[in-house]
């Protein structure tokens, strides 16, 4: 598979897990969110979570599942990153 790291996608969420949430890329790759990349925790309603779509960055494409984070800070990071690249 490319290198997916510092790209953005829609992911949708499959399932809420105590440590964050799993989720899969458009291509079907396995993601994870921590829970410390997930803006809405704590103090959203995780269970409403699963089943919807959510912008997301690859922070980690090496791992499996690949970790991901849906915080505007690190989406921001990683198009500075990606524009600093050129692409």
């Amino acid at each position: 598979m490319p290198s997916t790291l510092h790209q953005e996608y829609d992911i949708r969420v499959l399932a809420v897990r105590p440590w964050g949430l799993d989720v899969v890329l458009p291509n079907g790759t396995a993601g994870l969110i921590d829970n410390a990349k997930d803006p809405n925790w704590p103090d959203g309603d995780q269970e409403a979570a699963v089943g919807t779509v959510v912008r997301a960055v690859v922070l980690d494409d090496e791992r499996d599942p690949v970790r991901m984070s849906a915080l505007d800070s690190d989406r921001a990071i990683a198009r500075a990153l990606r524009e600093a690249a050129g692409g």
